[in-house]
């Protein structure tokens, strides 16, 4: 079942969830490893401000931009199956999540070098994601940033002559951002590898919704991403 722009619902769902679960990795990433595993106009920025003021961050953001590169090849390669693309994206938000858990759990452990091994898993991590969420092709939420969705509610609006498309998957997607960056900093202040473990979690159940079989429940979904 799709919606009226042609989206699958559970699609539309499953990456409000990822962007929440994106939100918390970021902040967590920025709080604790000072740059960003995911958001990487943000890493490229840091990285020119660190070279600017001599401060040494630029070896974590070289590490995060090339992990994530090698997380798009591998996600482009698994997107390219021949499978629905509900399937495909629900195998690569699997395996996402399991990346992430393994994430925590190598935190909780603690090995030599554990930042740098933090960073590269949850940017090779990312990387995998933002290859699912550019293939389910969802009007302005194939990347876990606000910038396109709050510019698609001001251009799209009655004020600026449209008819308000995909108000409320903005909306929603805009406030799982915020929600999820506010539950990762919380929750990594207390233990961050149940912080990224948390993240998983959600990561695993969008991934685990793409591959539930129809039931007449799930069918609200379609009617909540009409709008």
């Amino acid at each position: 079942m799709s919606t009226r722009a042609g989206h699958d619902p559970r699609l539309v769902i499953s990456i409000i969830l990822v962007t929440m679960a994106m939100g918390m990795l970021d902040a967590i990433s920025l709080l604790h490893l000072k740059i960003f595993a995911g958001y990487m106009t943000a890493t490229v920025l840091l990285m020119a401000v660190h070279i600017a003021t001599s401060e040494s961050v630029v070896l974590s953001g070289f590490e995060a931009i090339g992990l994530y590169l090698l997380g798009a090849l591998a996600g482009g390669r698994l997107a390219r199956r021949n499978r629905t693309t509900r399937l495909d994206v629900g195998d690569i938000l699997l395996i996402v999540g399991s990346i992430v858990g393994l994430t925590a759990l190598e935190w909780a452990v603690q090995p030599p070098g554990c930042t740098y091994i933090t960073l590269g898993l949850l940017a090779f991590a990312m990387g995998l994601q933002t290859s699912a969420t550019r293939h389910a092709k969802v009007a302005d939420m194939s990347l876990p940033a606000a910038t396109m969705l709050l510019h698609g509610l001001a251009h799209n609006s009655t004020f600026a002559g449209g008819t308000n498309p995909g108000t409320w998957r903005r909306l929603a997607a805009i406030s799982s951002l915020f929600v999820g960056a506010v539950i990762g900093t919380l929750t990594s202040s207390h233990s961050i590898s149940i912080a990224i473990a948390l993240a998983a979690a959600i990561i695993l159940i969008a991934g685990g919704l793409l591959h539930v079989r129809e039931h007449k429940l799930l069918a609200r979904l379609d009617r909540l991403t009409m709008h």
